[in-house]
Formats: C-alpha cells, structure tokens, sequence
C-alpha cells in the first residue's frame, strides 16, 4: 500500500498503527506529506481520547511535533494555560513508537496527565514518585526494560542517583525519543527552594551516551 493510500485510512486506524505512518514519512521525498500526517493522527488521539466528540487539533501543536519528529530540534513552546501543550508531551510517543520522560513540578499535575495519558490506546503510563518506588520495588527496572511509553516524574525523583543511574542504561536510551520539561519556567522561579530543578541538565549530559536507533516500520501490503 503506498503512504497517499495509509494517509487516506489514518481516520480509521488503530493508534498503534500510526507509527508505521510517521516514520515512513521520514525522508526528502514526503515532506509535503508530514503535516497532514500528524495532523490526522492528533485528530485521531483526540478522538481516543473522548469519541463523542470530533475535535481539530490546533496548527501549532501540528507544527511543534512536526519540529520534534522529523526536524529533531529542541522546542521551547511558551503558550497560554489550556493551550493543550500536555498533549504534545502525551501524542509524542502514540505517534512514533518511542519513549516520553516527562519532568513534572506538581504531583497533582502529575496524577492528572497519567490518568489522561491512560485513556489511550496502547499507552502504558508511569508516574515515579517516593510513595510508587516503595510500593512497587521493582519499578525502575521495569523503567529501564522499557515496559513504559511515558514516565513522569518531578525534578527530584528525576535528578535522584537510582533513576540516573537506570538512564544510563543504553537499553532504554535507544528507546527515549522525548524529554519534556513541563512548565520549564519554574526552573528558575523555584531555584531556590527546590534545588533539584537547576540539575535537569544533567538529564541531558547522560542522554548523549548513545544515539537513539530508529524504529523499525513497515506499511501495510
């Protein structure tokens, strides 16, 4: 099936299949095509989401993934509250099949986007916390075995020695394909008494180790 006939079907798809469609498009040759794809496949999270309603999603969010899939930038998206940045962070890994580490400054924050992140198809959902490490022992193994398509957490946890130790591990780095920051603003406002933010670029030092391997797509025959 060529990627023109896949684009036509992308409204009935399954979410799991969107990511053969994304990274198909990753080449010269279908950029004109990249927009519409991730246009469509945001569509159809949203539609997951809540099927009684047909909502668009916004052209930015449209062109804030485009820069993040295919252009493999750093973003800083400054928007207004309720511009639906949270579902950038959550479409990242619905869309291409890679892992989503999300830095998050509230717990209450936090348990809000893992129930929403949770309404998704195929999303397997993880929010570290003190309270999670000591109820599930195991959870940053499982963490570096990449049972996951989202972990969230908060600077501490984020900059603590366990968790950047399991980042080190080159199993999961090939798997990570986003870092989010959310509300990065605070990172100075609360310096002060929250020391852990200032040490989240050291996330990125440990992620440099090794280069994310591609994943593996094929369209339908």
């Amino acid at each position: 099936m060529s990627l023109e006939d896949c684009i036509a079907r992308i409204h009935m798809m399954d979410l799991k299949e969107l990511p053969d469609i994304v990274l198909a498009a990753d080449e010269d040759k279908f950029i004109q095509y990249q927009w519409r794809i991730l246009h469509l496949g945001l569509k159809l999270i949203l539609k997951n989401m809540d099927p009684r309603k047909d909502r668009e999603p916004k052209d930015t969010q449209v062109r804030i993934l485009r820069r993040m899939i295919y252009g493999r930038g750093d973003v800083l998206c400054i928007a207004r509250t309720g511009f639906g940045k949270s579902l950038i962070f959550h479409a990242f890994s619905i869309l291409t099949g890679k892992f989503t580490l999300q830095i998050i400054p509230l717990s209450k924050l936090g348990d809000e986007q893992f129930q929403d992140i949770k309404k998704l198809d195929g999303a397997r959902p993880c929010l570290v916390t003190a309270e999670s490490k000591k109820s599930e022992k195991d959870l940053l193994q499982r963490i570096r075995h990449g049972e996951f398509t989202h972990v969230l957490l908060g600077p501490e946890q984020a900059s603590s020695k366990a968790f950047r130790q399991a980042l080190k591990s080159p199993e999961l780095q090939h798997m990570i394909g986003l870092v989010a920051i959310d509300e990065c603003h605070l990172i100075k406002q609360w310096q002060d008494f929250r020391d852990k933010f200032t040490m989240l670029g050291e996330l990125r030092l440990i992620l440099r180790l090794y280069p994310a391997i591609p994943p593996h797509y094929s369209l339908p025959e």
